[in-house]
């Protein structure tokens, strides 16, 4: 019968803590460290010494990083690429929606508008003033701030409800 010594033990354990971490984001990262620590793992059951099993972790990680990585997210679409299954991010939803005003867009400046239930900081595309109330487009994203230009006729909030 074998047992499992400490080191075994450690690699298991990030095992499991890169793939939690995997689940809580989106970008395909973690888990490939946590096949850099499964293959140390694996490397532990054959008396590999400790710096071996980490030459082993990180040998694996940075060929995974540098080769399997890119060609996952492509598969997945997660690479921007917009391929047939892929879904637009949040932030690129947006983009063409039409919003109220609910703090005035200052000229040259910033206001607010309300995208759904959220508000967003927002500034005009060519830098004029737009009132509060007024319907607007969002043209682009730019970080935190919706880039808008004003619409056609006024529309009142209750129609974005």
């Amino acid at each position: 019968m074998w047992r499992i010594d400490w080191i075994q033990w450690m690699w298991l354990i990030l095992t499991f803590v890169c793939i939690v971490l995997e689940l809580l984001t989106t970008g395909i990262f973690f888990i490939l460290f946590a096949l850099g620590t499964l293959f140390a793992f694996i490397a532990s059951f054959f008396s590999v010494s400790v710096t071996n099993q980490v030459v082993v972790f990180a040998a694996v990680t940075l060929l995974c990083l540098l080769f399997l990585r890119p060609f996952v997210r492509r598969w997945l679409h997660l690479d921007g690429s917009g391929g047939a299954g892929s879904v637009p991010d949040y932030i690129e939803q947006n983009i063409g929606l039409e919003a109220p005003v609910t703090e005035e867009i200052v000229a040259g400046g910033k206001g607010q508008i309300r995208i759904g239930t959220e508000i967003w900081t927002a500034r005009a595309v060519d830098n004029r003033g737009i009132a509060r109330g007024r319907t607007v487009r969002v043209v682009r994203i730019e970080g935190v701030t919706a880039v808008v230009e004003p619409v056609g006729p006024q529309k009142t909030e209750e129609a974005f409800q």
